[in-house]
């Protein structure tokens, strides 16, 4: 297990697998294409309310790679508000204003295939639950917060090893239509956003695809640079089939000096066509900063240097004393003040940097995934000491290098 594993722990256990099922089996919704130009997937027009199926793409799209963004975008993970299905509406809704709050502008979560299609596609046509994703659309929206989302895990019936959610899927094309599905129900003038005129469109602009694919315990039973790059061309192209706008990103790398150079080797068609790469540089302030440096020069030395890097996890558990990741409570808002600071400041082709994560449980002392979390899990806006670090440190990684604490951070090659 990769450091912080945070995020990486299974969503759903018992009951909760139980009550999406018994959800998916009453209510069916269904996305059809929205495109900003004439598509090249084939849809049904859906049924009133979104009834009705949907087929897969009919071809893979190898579109040159987007040009980075432009500034960096900051945010936080908020995965546990949502995947654990243990907060009220409300309890959702006061989080995400606090986050909003914060100045943060990001929030990452899992739009979770194995909730999305419980069932597998009849005669090639894909039918899908949207509710679960339709929740954190709205809420996020609601509260100002763009969704950074994560094409994750494989469906009940698309799993290459049975019963196990993290096993890749046995067709890259099943995980390609959802792709393309939830790229045109979130994307750009996708139908969720017509469907909910009541909310200002806050669409989805950079999709990462999958979590940790190079972590043996998120694409089991052991990390396949070929098959994930697969994966990954085929997911990008069904995205840029639906909307060319949208960055689909490399998900989320604990070794990306590694895994992306083998990557290339096995799938040379990788090389122009990748629009940016996550990682999860876990360790103090200095090793996360060290990571990056890493990451970028593992692109150099490909040819890749102007891919972007996103910086999708870290963070800091503070307990049990002796867990990978601890830190003392009194330390960690310095080192979150620090670290976002810095990033926001190292020349180093970042687009975002997104803290691993707003709320945990507190509840399990010697579980340190308990203790990931900076914000009250019961009452978000008397703040913290780590949340004022976190809105401090925002502030700084977006002040001119003249006024903020602390002055520039080392140059990326430095």
């Amino acid at each position: 297990m990769s450091g912080g594993a945070g995020h990486r722990g299974r969503w759903l256990t018992g009951a909760s697998v139980v009550a999406v099922l018994v959800v998916a089996a009453v209510v069916v919704l269904v996305t059809r294409a929205g495109p900003t130009r004439p598509p090249r997937v084939a849809h049904v027009v859906p049924a009133p309310r979104g009834l009705g199926p949907v087929p897969a793409p009919v071809a893979r799209r190898l579109d040159p790679a987007l040009a980075a963004p432009s500034g960096q975008a900051f945010g936080v993970n908020v995965n546990l508000l949502f995947n654990t299905f243990s907060y009220t509406p409300a309890q959702i809704e006061a989080q995400l204003a606090a986050v909003h709050a914060t100045g943060a502008t990001l929030a990452r979560s899992d739009a979770l295939w194995e909730a999305t299609e419980p069932r597998a596609p009849v005669d090639g046509r894909h039918t899908y639950d949207w509710s679960f994703d339709d929740q954190i659309a709205g809420a996020l929206a609601a509260n100002g917060l763009t969704w950074l989302p994560i094409l994750d895990y494989t469906a009940p019936w698309a799993q290459s090893i049975p019963g196990q959610d993290h096993s890749p899927p046995r067709s890259d094309a099943d995980y390609a239509a959802y792709a393309a599905a939830f790229t045109a129900r979130y994307g750009a003038d996708g139908i969720y956003w017509r469907s909910h005129p009541a909310l200002t469109p806050t669409p989805v602009t950079t999709i990462e695809i999958w979590n940790e694919p190079d972590n043996g315990e998120f694409w089991t039973p052991a990390p396949d640079a070929r098959g994930y790059a697969d994966l990954y061309l085929a997911a990008r192209g069904a995205i840029d089939t639906v909307d060319p706008s949208i960055r689909a990103i490399v998900g989320g790398l604990t070794a990306p000096s590694t895994f992306l150079p083998a990557m290339l080797d096995a799938v040379p068609q990788l090389r122009g066509h990748i629009d940016g790469v996550a990682i999860h540089p876990y360790g103090s302030p200095a090793v996360v900063l060290a990571k990056v440096r890493g990451a970028r020069a593992a692109l150099v030395s490909e040819g890749m240097g102007a891919v972007p890097l996103y910086v999708t996890e870290f963070g800091w558990t503070t307990g049990p004393p002796g867990a990978l990741d601890y830190v003392p409570a009194q330390r960690r808002p310095g080192d979150i003040a620090t670290t976002l600071a810095d990033l926001g400041h190292l020349d180093c082709g970042v687009a975002a940097s997104v803290l691993y994560t707003w709320v945990s449980p507190r509840r399990d002392a010697t579980n340190p995934q308990d203790w990931f979390g900076i914000a009250d899990p019961d009452d978000p806006g008397a703040g913290t000491p780590d949340t004022a670090a976190f809105s401090a440190g925002l502030r700084n990684a977006v002040a001119p290098e003249t006024s903020r604490a602390g002055g520039a951070a080392a140059p990326c090659t430095g």
